[in-house]
């Protein structure tokens, strides 16, 4: 299990449905296959009250900031609300 990042917003779109966006600077030298690698199919999300929740991954968003950081976007389809993620909770990767 590897930390993804920490969740700075969640927010639902019309046709995507829940994003949760974030950054870690420990992936910012990574490039979009690698980090789409990293993030795999599955989260999990660890709110600060220990709340925790598996969501599958139905698509990935990276943008480079003009900072050269990486912004990720990771969204959790339309059956998950951003109620479930707080700012701030831990995003990790399932995958080995």
């Amino acid at each position: 299990m590897k930390k993804i990042m920490d969740a700075s917003l969640a927010f639902e779109s019309k046709d995507e449905g829940t994003i949760i966006v974030g950054t870690n600077k420990e992936l910012d030298h990574l490039t979009y296959p690698e980090i789409k690698k990293i993030i795999g199919d599955k989260i999990l999300i660890k709110n600060a009250d220990q709340n925790e929740v598996i969501l599958n991954v139905s698509s990935i968003q990276i943008s480079t900031s003009m900072a050269e950081r990486k912004n990720i976007g990771i969204c959790i389809g339309k059956l998950a609300s951003p109620d479930l993620v707080q700012v701030g909770a831990s995003i990790y990767s399932l995958e080995n």
